[in-house]
């Protein structure tokens, strides 16, 4: 799969494929690796929405752009926050396999940025990533 920031344009399928292959791979019964992906989902448009808005405006990365950088992203870690305390609370599996998704699609779009680590767009995956793990230490 083409690397997502490499694309002209990013759709829900696009990262909805991402989280189809990620729960493929892991080891699993099949009732739970559709629950998982059911769950993960429910983030693509949000996570979209992130992407699409860095492709458009983080050439020449200005304080607005910070900033809604930062808003789209609190936005995407709340709903995600909400959707694993949900699934957490029913079944252990299915919280720790969306956080599984979710951390490696943020860390590969971490890896092929190449951008610097300064870059309001790089500090804010830091950041989400962050959270998601305090959200896991913390269970919700």
């Amino acid at each position: 799969m083409e690397p997502i920031l490499l694309k002209n344009k990013i759709c829900t399928e696009d990262i909805d494929h991402l989280i189809l292959k990620g729960v493929h791979d892991m080891d699993i019964n099949a009732d739970k690796k559709k629950a998982i992906e059911l769950e993960a989902t429910k983030l693509s448009s949000l996570f979209v929405n992130i992407v699409d808005y860095h492709m458009k405006k983080g050439k020449d990365p200005d304080a607005s752009y910070a900033f809604q950088i930062a808003v789209n992203f609190n936005n995407f870690t709340e709903q995600y926050r909400q959707v694993f305390v949900e699934n957490y609370k029913n079944d252990v599996l299915i919280g720790f396999g969306l956080s599984a998704i979710w951390m490696s699609i943020l860390n590969g779009l971490d890896a092929e940025s190449g951008i610097m680590p300064n870059h309001p767009f790089k500090r804010e995956i830091a950041t989400c990533l962050r959270s998601i793990s305090e959200i896991l230490d913390n269970k919700g």
